[in-house]
């Protein structure tokens, strides 16, 4: 069959789908990724060949608008976190907060013309793509709108493909909820604004499928997934981080502990050189240490820094499935990829969360499983991660929790194991 993948233009976005892109290949089947080039990340096409698999460009940076260029600015940004708990009660507010960022979003990154008969950037040139190639099924980033339409329109099976936890299906299920309220002011999902003209330009109706897939591929922990109701497949969540040549220092285990701090590339392309991380401090702090620190920070980052202790090492980047093998602890953002390898091979964490989807959550997990510590996000300080540190390195519990959370992992089906369902459910949904 043919496959169609299609992400939101982040390269953080493309690294979860690739192990099932892979699986489904060996397997024989058709497989492409569609994305835009994103202002954002425009590397993002370039990353798919990359990764060994078929590109296809649904359009220019040109065509959407400036403002969702990176920040560059030396404090924090004034961009709101798309994250919040979607295991708070539906009363909570941040998950209205959450809905209107993401009804902007429609907008910026799948711009609708004034004129309703001009065409839509990414919209139109992703269904010209269906309708050429014909897929048979579609899987999609949640936050790829306009690929359940596409899906329709070819005549497709579609389903989303959750890199993290279901914060739209939450969000959608408590809309729902309030417009059948009646004492509530809502007359009409706010995401209509976006997909009624949409769908109207090509004969379709609002639906849950438009929002949810006719069913979901789930990469995330079962403990760490929303309270929904929707059909779910699933998969392990294979980390893949790029690859490049194997640093000459890597080629043997270290002679001490070897620490990795990791604070996101996708994060230092949207907020700059910003990360909310004492750095000069930590490392300071870190040269008492008997340990050797691996910190994947660029040239930017380090311009405050001064002076990098002995025992400090600091690249720009390094795929986390080379270094992370021989290693004794991680320092992290909470990002899904590099919790994921975390998990892979058996790393305990210490998780800064930098909120922007679901690393609260992320943080929460790696703590009751007892494989990791959480650390202050919102006040960090270089002497409590040193603590913290030293704690991950010399208790013993945390590397028998980060086995745990191996072990929970390795009971998941890989992506291998789900390319037959797939099959299956595609023929029944076409």
């Amino acid at each position: 069959m043919r496959v169609l993948f299609t992400i939101f233009p982040a390269t953080a976005h493309l690294y979860p789908v690739v192990p099932l892109a892979w699986a489904l290949q060996s397997a024989g089947h058709e497989v492409v990724v569609a994305s835009h080039a994103g202002v954002v990340d425009p590397a993002v096409i370039a990353n798919i060949s990359a990764a060994g698999l078929n590109a296809v460009a649904l359009g220019t940076p040109e065509e959407l608008p400036a403002a969702l260029g990176p920040h560059t600015g030396d404090t924090k940004p004034d961009r709101p976190s798309l994250g919040f708990d979607a295991h708070e009660s539906a009363t909570g507010g941040s998950w209205k907060t959450t809905r209107a960022i993401l009804t902007g979003m429609f907008r910026l990154h799948y711009p609708t013309p004034e004129d309703p008969d001009a065409r839509r950037p990414v919209l139109d040139n992703l269904i010209d793509f269906a309708r050429d190639w014909r897929p048979d099924l579609v899987l999609w980033d949640p936050l790829m709108f306009p690929a359940p339409i596409a899906a329709r329109v070819s005549g497709a099976a579609h389903a989303r493909l959750l890199w993290g936890m279901d914060n739209i299906g939450v969000i959608h299920e408590r809309t729902k909820q309030e417009l059948a309220d009646p004492e509530s002011e809502l007359t009409t999902h706010p995401w209509l604004e976006w997909f009624g003209p949409a769908l109207e330009r090509y004969g379709l109706e609002f639906s849950d499928e438009m929002v949810l897939g006719q069913w979901s591929l789930d990469l995330t922990q079962s403990r760490m997934q929303a309270p929904l109701q929707v059909p779910r497949v699933p998969v392990r969540r294979v980390p893949y981080t790029g690859a490049s040549t194997l640093p000459n220092w890597l080629h043997t285990r270290p002679g001490r502990p070897r620490v990795v701090l990791s604070l996101g590339v996708s994060r230092r392309k949207i907020f700059g050189k910003y990360s909310g991380f004492p750095m000069r401090d930590f490392f300071e702090s870190v040269s008492a240490l008997d340990v050797e620190l691996v910190a994947t920070v660029n040239s930017q980052q380090l311009a405050e820094v001064g002076t990098l202790p002995d025992n400090v090492r600091a690249v720009e980047y390094v795929p986390l499935n080379q270094v992370l093998p021989t290693s004794s602890a991680i320092i992290h953002h909470g990002g899904g990829g590099t919790f994921a390898s975390a998990v892979a091979f058996r790393v305990p964490q210490l998780v800064m969360p930098l909120v922007m989807w679901d690393e609260m959550v992320t943080a929460r997990y790696v703590a009751d499983m007892g494989a990791g510590l959480v650390a202050d996000h919102e006040a960090p300080d270089a002497a409590g991660l040193h603590k913290q540190l030293v704690r991950l390195l010399e208790e013993p519990s945390f590397q028998l929790g980060a086995d745990r959370l191996h072990q929970e992992m390795l009971a998941t089906p890989a992506p291998s194991d789900i390319v037959p369902l797939l099959e299956r459910l595609t023929a029944e949904r076409r």
